[in-house]
């Protein structure tokens, strides 16, 4: 009897030790007082007070580290913090587009602002990846797209790079790397970067033979390839959805909830409903537009890095911990008409949206301009 009692008490121990270790695992959420930002646990509870500037406090949720800064007498400081209070890594924030950068896989860009050049600290604070890089993407899992060795430069002709609001870069090598700074491919093509599905990377002695790949000749002789995103959705819209458009099939592939409009109002007026009674209001219309899609291909299709018709805060799966848009895990592509002809018009031309989910791609939004 009382080895069963100490029994009961390790397991209920064990129990209350595995549930302290996930509440400290879960992010804290930013709230905001007195114009200032803190952070609070999912129980309420306060753990950074609100004193951290919004102009540098883009994070809404504080998983390991963050950028961040305050205002002080003589302007602002910035740094990383991490949930231990730690600040870290002064003044080095990696600014884009104006705006500081999330955490990304245990990592999180920063810029040596002496040396101009880029590097990556990992979720303790530490140097992950040295600043010896132009520019570099966020991780995406375990590699990154680099520039190295490149030069500032002006957009704006005439304009110095002192008073210059459009710098970018000249020159350089443009590398994939891994998340210890190894060189995996040497002179990679960014220009791809964009539409690659980072999770399905494959290494062979040979060039991958699926159409749906894009191949990059690895430093070590052999090859690294991706899945192209928009070449998979072609492939699946062409022979699995526009093949079966009966009720069932559309059903099937479609989201939980489906958005529709004319394509001219704003996305604010467009209607939400469930794809049974999308289908009853716009079946026939719908069915008809992708048919004629069947028979003329006539369309085109492009990866959608915008987050509608998702929100931040009612659909965190699809967003990082700055509420920005995750189309490097949840793709957004969209089919539409006249699109690979470049004369798309939202007023005349349909299009179509789709979201990939766990279960394979979904329509979440499409558009048909009244006749």
């Amino acid at each position: 009897m009382e080895a069963k009692t100490i029994g009961v008490w390790l397991a209920a121990l064990g129990a209350l030790a595995l549930s302290a270790s996930t509440a400290a695992e879960e992010p804290w959420v930013a709230f905001t007082q007195n114009d200032l930002i803190g952070f609070k646990d999912a129980q309420g509870k306060v753990k950074v007070e609100p004193k951290l500037s919004p102009m540098f406090t883009i994070a809404r949720r504080f998983e390991h580290i963050i950028a961040t800064g305050e205002e002080t007498a003589g302007g602002y400081r910035t740094y990383y913090l991490l949930r231990d209070g730690r600040q870290v890594a002064a003044d080095s924030l990696y600014i884009f587009d104006n705006t500081p950068i999330c955490e990304s896989e245990g990592s999180i860009r920063f810029r040596d602002r002496q040396r101009d050049k880029v590097g990556f600290l990992d979720s303790h604070g530490q140097v992950l990846i040295p600043a010896e890089l132009s520019d570099a993407s966020a991780l995406r899992n375990g590699m990154v797209v680099a520039l190295k060795g490149a030069t500032r430069q002006c957009a704006d002709p005439g304009v110095k790079l002192e008073q210059c609001e459009h710098q970018g870069w000249k020159g350089g090598k443009e590398l994939l790397i891994d998340r210890s700074g190894k060189t995996l491919v040497e002179d990679f093509d960014t220009t791809r970067a964009g539409t690659l599905d980072w999770f399905s990377r494959q290494t062979g002695d040979q060039p991958s033979s699926d159409p749906r790949r894009v191949s990059f000749k690895a430093v070590d002789g052999r090859y690294i390839s991706f899945v192209d995103i928009e070449k998979d959705f072609a492939a699946w819209f062409r022979d699995e959805f526009l093949a079966h458009l009966d009720d069932a099939s559309l059903k099937a592939h479609s989201y939980q909830q489906i958005w529709s409009g004319q394509g001219s109002e704003a996305l604010d007026d467009w209607q939400a409903a469930t794809p049974d009674e999308v289908l009853q209001k716009h079946g026939a219309a719908l069915r008809k537009r992708l048919e004629a899609l069947r028979t003329s291909a006539g369309y085109g299709v492009r990866a959608d890095d915008m987050g509608w018709p998702f929100d931040a805060e009612r659909d965190p799966q699809y967003f990082d911990s700055c509420g920005e848009f995750a189309q490097w895990q949840t793709p957004k592509v969209s089919a539409m008409e006249h699109w690979q002809q470049g004369s798309f018009e939202p007023v005349r031309h349909a299009s179509f949206d789709f979201i990939r989910t766990a279960e394979g791609y979904r329509l979440v939004a499409f558009s048909i301009p009244e006749p």
